[in-house]
């Protein structure tokens, strides 16, 4: 989606795009911000996840995707072993 975004359209014309093959935009812009903030790392860690979890990590700090957190039932987990909701519960992070 990023290469065809940047590389493949004329400006302004993504938008199009994405309604001819029946992606939401904001579906759209996870992916992005995922391949973005992922793609360098180890992302067989990451297989398992959905979208929206992948997106909640996408959007942690680098340094904090791979630190202990405390849920809030107090256990201490890597965001790779947190839930959506637990991980929904660190955006501040």
């Amino acid at each position: 989606m990023k290469h065809v975004k940047e590389n493949d359209l004329a400006h302004g014309e993504f938008g199009k795009w994405l309604e001819s093959v029946e992606i939401d935009r904001s579906v759209a812009a996870k992916f992005i911000k995922i391949y973005d903030e992922l793609k360098e790392e180890d992302v067989s860690t990451y297989t398992h996840f959905g979208l929206n979890a992948l997106h909640l990590i996408a959007t942690l700090p680098a340094d904090e995707r791979d630190k202990p957190h405390e849920t809030a039932s107090g256990e201490q987990k890597t965001p790779d072993e947190m839930t959506v909701k637990e991980l929904r519960g660190h955006q501040s992070l």
